[in-house]
């Protein structure tokens, strides 16, 4: 009887929520139909609207036509004037159709037709009397201002029609608003209602359901919440049984191999996850086999790399551990894993700065061994050029020794924190500076028959250090150097640029040399990085990249364009106004 009872009254719960949703549903159909009924009188009076707009904008093109015929004699002016002709009185009409409701807009149509012909007729008059020679009665007829009243007229009473559909248009927006809320409120309502009887009726379902379905809907959960936690971890895990088909991928794991779970699952395990040596691309064996075989949990390789669909390989490091029953029986292995492609770019990064610090160390070395060596050979090319019948050309070559032996002193001077040149920074004459590197290397041209094309403009000049601009031309004009043949040709232009923020000086430098491939692009500016074999250092782009970024300049490599041969263009640009930072 009990349990006859707890049924009656369960049947009796869900007839009376079938009920309320029935109800509910005729309701919200009735709202429905109202709310679809406004939305359909909103948007015709949009579409009213928007008929009255064409309508005004064919007289207006219409106009404009006539104007534009009458100044230029051209027919092809009469276009927009030959569409009105053709279409103002079809837009009337469907104004009349679309207002057939509205004793008051159907009062106006009449005159607007009228208007709207009187418009067309004053416009047709003086076509035809430019088109029969009387230009200036065509004139005339314009300037009485007739054409004038009339639009204006017709602005009028477009502007009176206007009005009142948008006032028909906001009340029957307010209309359909209400529609919406009742709507809106009948289904939270029935929402509501629906919600609160399936509670009431899982409250006296679950209360009677018996051991095993606790049992069963407990297991559920746990599994569930297992899933929830491998899906959220951060690192990739990958589940398989105990044949090495896999069962469970989570998003990091779906991310890392390019693989759904739905495409993976029941794979094996070496298709889903390829691994191969990171230098030799040779296949690395599987973790999961290892440990299905070993019965422990195993490490991967170092320098593994992981290929995902795409064919792209990334660096990867895991682990692998045994899923066991309550038996210990082997059931499964888990397999977490984790992107290692930063800690390889901060390992890579790391071992650059040991090695620009040493670099630093060594420079320093050698500019204290070199200093004094170096003020010796200044003092003895002083005292030759001193020397009374020195031919004028060995005057003028010691004179560029002495220059580049300043130079070279100048860096020394730097490395050893000595100079301080950096801290009063001046004007500094750019073409000057490119001339002055161009002197210097006048003998590295000539010995491979280099042709120099010059293209400078003469430029304000910029506010920086004269000694490290020097550095940075002289760096770009002598790879430039390297990189041609012999009788190659190096361009050197110097352009004066308004930027974003003032005026600037963009510098280019273009040779006909080979080129830099495109994988080296993005990393010839890097520190120790060179194309130039058993010669280059891959410090002096680095060098120049940092001095052009403290005067507050870029720098860009590309290609030439337009041209046979293949080749180099760097591009500096340095803004004319700029603190330099010290």
């Amino acid at each position: 009887m009990q349990n006859f009872q707890k049924r009656f009254s369960v049947v009796s719960g869900f007839v009376l929520l079938l009920a309320v949703l029935i109800a509910n549903a005729i309701v919200t159909r009735r709202q429905l139909a109202v709310q679809i009924a406004n939305q359909e009188w909103t948007e015709h009076t949009q579409q009213v609207l928007l008929e009255l707009a064409q309508t005004e904008s064919l007289l207006k093109d219409a106009e404009t036509g006539q104007r534009g015929f009458l100044y230029t004699g051209d027919s092809k002016y009469l276009a927009p004037y030959d569409l009105a002709v053709d279409q103002i009185e079809p837009r009337i009409e469907n104004l009349a159709r679309l207002t057939a409701d509205n004793p008051n807009q159907q009062a106006r149509i009449p005159e607007l037709r009228k208007l709207s012909q009187q418009k067309l007729g004053e416009l047709h008059q003086t076509i035809l009397l430019y088109e029969s020679g009387d230009r200036d009665g065509a004139k005339a007829l314009v300037q009485t201002d007739a054409g004038l009243s009339t639009m204006e007229s017709i602005r009028r009473l477009m502007a009176e029609m206007e009005k009142e559909e948008t006032s028909l248009e906001s009340s029957r927006s307010v209309i359909y608003r209400k529609s919406v809320q009742s709507t809106i409120g009948s289904i939270y309502l029935a929402s509501f209602l629906a919600a609160l009887g399936l509670i009431v009726l899982a409250y006296f379902i679950l209360r009677e359901m018996d051991m095993r379905e606790r049992h069963s809907q407990q297991m559920l959960e746990r599994e569930e919440w297992f899933r929830s936690t491998l899906t959220s971890l951060g690192d990739a895990v990958i589940a398989t049984d105990e044949k090495g088909r896999v069962t469970f991928l989570n998003l990091i794991a779906e991310q890392l191999t390019g693989r759904t779970l739905e495409q993976a699952k029941g794979k094996a395990i070496q298709e889903v996850f390829p691994i191969f040596n990171e230098s030799t691309h040779q296949v690395v064996e599987n973790p999961v086999k290892k440990v299905m075989e070993l019965g422990h949990v195993v490490g991967l390789a170092n320098h593994t790399v992981l290929q995902r669909t795409d064919g792209t390989y990334i660096p990867i490091e895991d682990s692998a551990a045994p899923i066991r029953d309550l038996t210990q029986k082997l059931i499964g292995v888990v397999l977490v894993f984790r992107d290692a492609t930063f800690e390889r770019k901060s390992q890579e990064l790391l071992r650059k700065s040991e090695k620009l610090a040493a670099a630093a160390r060594l420079a320093a070395t050698v500019a204290h061994e070199i200093n004094n060596p170096l003020e010796a050979i200044g003092n003895l090319i002083y005292l030759t050029r001193e020397m009374p019948g020195l031919p004028a050309q060995a005057s003028e070559q010691l004179g560029l020794a002495e220059l580049e032996l300043e130079r070279v002193s100048h860096i020394a001077r730097q490395t050893l924190g000595f100079y301080r040149e950096s801290n009063t920074p001046d004007e500094v004459d750019v073409p000057a500076v490119i001339e002055s590197v161009l002197k210097i290397y006048a003998n590295k041209f000539k010995t491979k028959n280099i042709t120099i094309v010059r293209e400078i403009e003469v430029c304000q000049p910029i506010h920086g250090l004269a000694g490290e601009l020097k550095q940075a031309m002289s760096n770009l004009i002598s790879n430039a150097a390297d990189a041609v043949n012999e009788n190659g040709t190096i361009l050197v232009k110097l352009v004066c640029v308004d930027g974003a923020d003032g005026k600037a000086i963009h510098v280019l430098i273009e040779d006909d040399g080979p080129g830099v491939a495109l994988d080296h692009r993005d990393r010839i500016f890097e520190p120790f990085f060179t194309t130039k074999k058993d010669v280059g250092t891959g410090l002096g782009l680095w060098v120049t990249k940092e001095i052009i970024g403290r005067h507050g300049g870029s720098i860009q490599v590309s290609s030439r364009e337009g041209k046979s041969a293949s080749g180099a263009v760097f591009h500096v640009v340095l803004p004319c106004s700029y603190e330099v930072e010290l």
